[in-house]
């Protein structure tokens, strides 16, 4: 059964959950042809921890008003592109963000979620109606931040030696980029697009502590594909086969950022499944300081407990799960009548595998 928010409370009716349609977008090493590996997964919904799951959805939907309630396997559902599913949880669940510093604490693999949205007048909307409105540093010196990346004195991301130059000679304000709201429970949920971007709450962005690496198994594992990369020699754009190696050194803080101190967004990796693509950032420290900084904490009971994805046959998937020795956390279990696995990825990611029809099928 699956509730509907209209005005004055909630209505009943049924909803299905299957893997179609739903997506998240976004977009060094060996380049070459790349083997097919069977159908790939697709993005089939978020699952969190809330101590109000109904007061959630109300707020995600005051948000995304596009996307409707329901209940999906048992769980209370914001219904959207990448549907939300909520477990009721009795006490405040670790992953929230911390507003002295800056992020969630303590940090997963699950950064956040959000959407795909013009977001150029979006968070001065959201902000008057009494959403929490997160402000980027355009710099380490910056304690009043802008609301989204367009807003800042220089396009693109830039990193300190690059910063003088943008103080000196700042650009105007750009339509769109990203920001970033505080949502309920303390999930860190990010807008980002221009005035073309077609709406879709869709995004999911992970810190892996090599992401290169972790796409690399994304791939083994889960048949994902990488993101195409350029030849080096012709520029052509050439399907990458691997990364190798996937081992690389951090790069620079930059901004705009969260953190005062910037963010860490090399190396990165973009690996992609049947229905978008993620992009995978470093966890955050640089070789100065990543010996001090703490690992990434395993998901499964935060904020953002774990992000699942649609196979068309659990057999075949979970058989190539365990032929990489990958740890199986739960299941096989019913889910909504189709069998589902949770397995633990890289830096403690958990993931769920759900056997659900495939698109068109």
């Amino acid at each position: 059964m699956a509730r509907k928010r209209k005005r004055g409370g909630w209505t009943r009716r049924a909803v299905t959950l299957a893997a179609g349609g739903f997506l998240a977008m976004g977009v060094g090493g060996r380049l070459a042809a790349q083997a097919p590996m069977g159908p790939a997964p697709v993005l089939h919904h978020a699952h969190l921890n809330s101590t109000d799951p109904e007061g959630a959805i109300d707020w995600y939907l005051g948000v995304w008003p596009a996307a409707s309630a329901g209940v999906v396997a048992g769980h209370p559902a914001f219904l959207a592109e990448m549907p939300l599913l909520f477990n009721r949880v009795e006490s405040p669940p670790e992953g929230a963000w911390d507003p002295e510093l800056r992020r969630t604490d303590p940090q997963s693999a699950f950064w956040h979620i959000g959407g795909f949205v013009d977001t150029t007048d979006r968070f001065e909307a959201l902000a008057a109606r009494g959403v929490r409105v997160l402000r980027l540093s355009v710099g380490p010196d910056d304690h009043q931040g802008v609301t989204r990346s367009g807003l800042a004195p220089y396009g693109g991301i830039r990193t300190g030696d690059a910063l003088p130059a943008a103080g000196t000679d700042p650009e105007p304000p750009r339509p769109g980029g990203f920001g970033y709201l505080v949502g309920p429970d303390g999930a860190l949920v990010e807008l980002t697009g221009g005035p073309n971007t077609d709406p879709a709450f869709a995004h999911v962005h992970l810190y892996h502590d090599q992401p290169r690496c972790a796409a690399n198994w994304y791939v083994d594992v889960l048949a994902f594909s990488h993101a195409p990369g350029r030849d080096p020699e012709t520029g052509d754009r050439v399907q990458r086969d691997r990364w190798e190696p996937c081992e690389a050194e951090r790069g620079e803080r930059g901004w705009p950022s969260l953190e005062s101190v910037g963010t860490v967004r090399a190396p990165a990796a973009t690996v992609i499944h049947g229905s978008g693509s993620i992009s995978i950032y470093p966890r955050q420290c640089t070789r100065a300081d990543c010996e001090t900084v703490p690992p990434l904490s395993p998901s499964r009971g935060q904020v953002l407990d774990h992000v699942a994805f649609g196979v068309p046959d659990l057999d075949p998937a979970l058989e190539r799960v365990r032929r990489h020795g990958v740890r199986i956390l739960e299941g096989p279990y019913d889910f909504d009548g189709r069998p589902a696995v949770l397995l633990e990825g890289p830096d403690g990611l958990a993931i769920e595998l759900v056997e659900a029809t495939p698109p068109g099928g």
